[in-house]
């Protein structure tokens, strides 16, 4: 009975240490598309995702933001962002920061497959709204 238990609580405690669903989602992403298209050249977006506090943060490109996140199952919502002021390097930095600040509060779903991350509105089969790729840990 004593070799029951060990195993059983064995079981449970390396079961405590697998992330969760939401908690694979820590850390920073890379923007590698919106809506289907490549960010213009030299154009910088990136996503710092914190699921355990609701909030995510970042740079639009143009501009450092925050807002809040859920993250549920596969689910997946971003509130209103708050930016902070600032100006565009380029005209493509403007456009690319205009792209990602207009789907980002559409996402409904995440797809994660590796270091691959996918943002999508909450029908199937519809088109990716993000892209990202998951940055390697500083030292990594």
């Amino acid at each position: 009975m004593k070799k029951v238990m060990f195993c059983l609580a064995a079981l449970l405690a390396a079961c405590g240490q697998r992330p969760s669903a939401t908690e694979e989602l820590s850390g920073r992403w890379r923007v590698q598309q919106i809506a289907g298209a490549s960010l213009g050249e030299g154009v910088d977006i990136w996503i710092e995702i914190d699921p355990a506090a609701g909030a995510i943060s970042g740079f639009t490109g143009c501009n450092n933001f925050t807002a809040r996140i859920d993250a549920y199952g596969q689910g997946l919502s971003v509130s209103q962002l708050e930016e902070e002021g600032g100006e565009c390097a380029s005209a493509a930095a403007a456009t690319d920061e205009a792209r990602f600040v207009g789907v980002l509060p559409l996402v409904q779903r995440r797809i994660l497959r590796g270091r691959s991350l996918e943002l999508l509105p909450t029908a199937q089969g519809s088109e990716t709204l993000l892209r990202l790729r998951r940055e390697d840990p500083i030292g990594g």
